[in-house]
């Protein structure tokens, strides 16, 4: 879990959770899934939950909305204590967790 920035989570419908248990069920099926079996009854009584970051560029301010497990992925929190990414619009290394952005952008105006 990230220390220096914040995630936003937003609670999945029962709805989208069913189409989550369907994706699963043909994951399964098509032997695309390796994790352990999924409890399907405890599954669709638990809250889950949809986590996401504010990203900002400090270079150009582009901002986007970028879902948390795919960072988890490709951030090595043992290198930076928060991701930093390409920018989308202006390809400079510069796009952070908004957060990192307002205290970057405070420390120049100080």
């Amino acid at each position: 879990m990230p220390k220096y920035f914040n995630t936003i989570k937003v609670k999945i419908s029962d709805e989208e959770k069913k189409q989550r248990l369907e994706d699963y069920k043909y994951a399964i099926k098509h032997g695309f899934y390796f994790g352990p079996p999924v409890d399907i009854e405890d599954f669709m009584k638990r809250d889950i939950f949809d986590e996401s970051v504010r990203f900002k560029c400090l270079k150009c301010g582009f901002e986007d909305v970028l879902e948390f497990d795919i960072l988890e992925e490709m951030w090595d929190e043992s290198i930076s204590d928060y991701p930093i990414l390409p920018c989308y619009h202006c390809s400079k290394e510069k796009f952070v967790p908004i957060d990192i952005y307002h205290k970057q952008t405070l420390k120049v105006f100080r």
